[in-house]
């Protein structure tokens, strides 16, 4: 599996079981967020758009979302899924050349993302992202927590420790962390 070359096989797999448990995986962790329909949304990591999918239709024209992610093949596919919305932006790019203002999202979005990256860089790529978000402005992260696949929690909540983010409602599952964490 490759997260920034995905093969067809990858995407058609992927989409598949998204087609099939989309509500349940993505539904109920956007709706958490209560969003009011103005808000400014950054969907790090957004791969193939499910998290944007019900963002952009809780935002409404108020509102935007805005997908990052570094593969050009998961982009396509999001941009395809999601070109019914006006309120879609896509940025090609990682979080350090994304040419993002500071300060200019409500939200960041977070699922499934931090596990991945290199273990050298997390910690710069958590603070770059608190500094897109405005001041008062919520990340709401879930990683996976296996010890085959994910991260422990305590060293989640040190990287956002470390970025000045604060914990906020947070749920331990048996296979996933989830949580908000305010700028404080």
């Amino acid at each position: 599996m490759s997260i920034t070359n995905p093969g067809k096989t990858e995407i058609a797999c992927t989409l598949l079981v998204s087609r099939l448990f989309r509500r349940v995986l993505y539904h109920g962790f956007v709706a958490e967020m209560g969003l009011k329909g103005y808000e400014k949304v950054l969907d790090f990591g957004a791969g193939w758009g499910d998290n944007s999918y019900y963002i952009a239709e809780q935002l409404g024209k108020g509102g935007k979302v805005t997908l990052l992610d570094v593969s050009s093949a998961w982009q396509d596919v999001a941009r395809k899924r999601l070109r019914r919305y006006t309120n879609v932006d896509f940025v090609n790019a990682d979080i350090f050349s994304s040419g993002l203002p500071e300060e200019s999202f409500d939200i960041i979005v977070v699922s499934y993302v931090i596990h991945d990256i290199d273990s050298k860089e997390r910690q710069a790529v958590v603070q770059e992202l608190a500094k897109k978000l405005k001041h008062g402005g919520s990340i709401w992260l879930r990683e996976p927590t296996r010890k085959m696949h994910g991260m422990r929690v305590e060293e989640i909540k040190e990287l956002m420790n470390r970025a000045n983010m604060q914990e906020m409602s947070p749920i331990m599952g048996r296979i996933q962390y989830r949580a908000r964490f305010n700028k404080s």
